[in-house]
């Protein structure tokens, strides 16, 4: 949630990657909560900071938040299974199955393409690489191929958006062996 924040911001023009930290360029609100905060703290901020620390910073909370602001707007809903029978799992389950249609499309339709995606798709490629979430696009290709596909999208983004997709696996990775 914190990648796609950041990257949003920057497809808008709102900030950009200069000197290794990250500045604001438009600070006009944008109407969605989690950005316009995003872009407040990065206004406000005078340390030098770059991509990876604030996607570390922007993380901490971020699924619950983005999760809860996509659920009033209708996008989602909550939901309950068990796991194995016996185990609850909280779920969020996508109110209308055309919205993921939508998506696998863009998506499968950027990585079997010979042209390149718009920054949208593409950054939504490098997003889907690193949070490895290859196997929800339910296409019928190798997963080698798929995740080289995924990859070409990526270095396909201009450098700032691989600069936040490239801190998105940095921070993943160190989560991963805290």
């Amino acid at each position: 949630m914190a990648g796609a924040t950041l990257i949003g911001l920057l497809l808008d023009g709102k900030v950009g990657v200069g000197d290794g930290r990250l500045e604001v360029f438009d600070d006009k609100p944008t109407g969605d909560a989690e950005a316009d905060a995003t872009l407040d703290a990065i206004g406000a901020n005078t340390a030098p900071c770059g991509p990876r620390a604030w996607v570390s910073w922007i993380s901490h909370g971020a699924y619950e938040r983005v999760g809860d602001a996509m659920v009033q707007s209708g996008l989602v809903r909550r939901a309950t299974a068990r796991r194995l029978g016996l185990v609850p799992v909280a779920r969020t389950v996508a109110e209308d199955s055309d919205d993921l249609v939508r998506v696998r499309s863009k998506v499968r339709f950027a990585v079997h393409s010979r042209d390149l995606p718009d920054p949208e798709t593409a950054a939504l490629c490098g997003l889907v690489r690193v949070l490895r979430l290859e196997r929800s696009l339910l296409l019928s290709m190798p997963a080698a191929d798929l995740l080289i596909g995924l990859e070409r999208m990526t270095e396909a983004n201009a450098i700032t958006v691989r600069q936040v997709t490239h801190a998105v696996d940095a921070v993943i990775t160190a989560a991963l062996f805290r």
